[in-house]
């Protein structure tokens, strides 16, 4: 595997309140799949008790730049104390998930990913030269990129929260 480089550490998102949670994991789906990233699922599991839910989705899509250079994005959504709840959306009732909602999302750049230069010492040096010194401003060009994307999924994450804070809760399970 080539040299990993962190661009966007922990960006952090929450929400505490109503809103549908199979809508939001297929916004941040379709909004990836429109910036030509491939899906890949880490972890999908969720724990019931005591009627409530806790759930965990990590999403790490990928997307080939060149031939030297992918993005890779950690998506990690944990959905804590979710329940159903009767909601009134524009005069119609309607049944959604509330609870709180923690995101992170990672950003990285991967140099090498086919491992060519790893094969040899003298190429790692190489390769280790290249990359901070030769091939500098070219990845940091790649890094902006990477970093606006990232930016256009948190806001677009907040936006998806936005549209469901006009929720009226009509009634909670006992």
């Amino acid at each position: 595997m080539g040299h990993l480089k962190i661009v966007v550490d922990h960006d952090k998102l929450e929400y505490n309140g109503p809103f549908d949670a199979k809508d939001l994991l297929r916004m941040i789906e379709n909004h990836l799949w429109e910036r030509g990233f491939d899906k890949r699922m880490d972890k999908d599991f969720e724990v019931h008790s005591h009627g409530e839910k806790f759930i965990e989705w990590q999403y790490a899509p990928w997307k080939k730049i060149t031939d030297y250079i992918s993005y890779i994005v950690k998506i990690r959504v944990l959905c804590y104390n979710l329940i159903k709840v009767d909601v009134k959306q524009d005069g119609k009732k309607s049944k959604a998930d509330s609870g709180k909602v923690v995101i992170f999302i990672d950003g990285y750049l991967l140099y090498d990913y086919d491992s060519y230069w790893d094969s040899k010492p003298f190429l790692f040096f190489l390769r280790t030269m290249y990359d901070y010194f030769v091939f500098k401003a070219y990845t940091e060009r790649f890094e902006q990129r990477l970093v606006h994307d990232i930016n256009t999924l948190h806001d677009s994450i907040e936006k998806f929260f936005n549209m469901h804070r006009h929720y009226a809760l009509i009634s909670r399970p006992a």
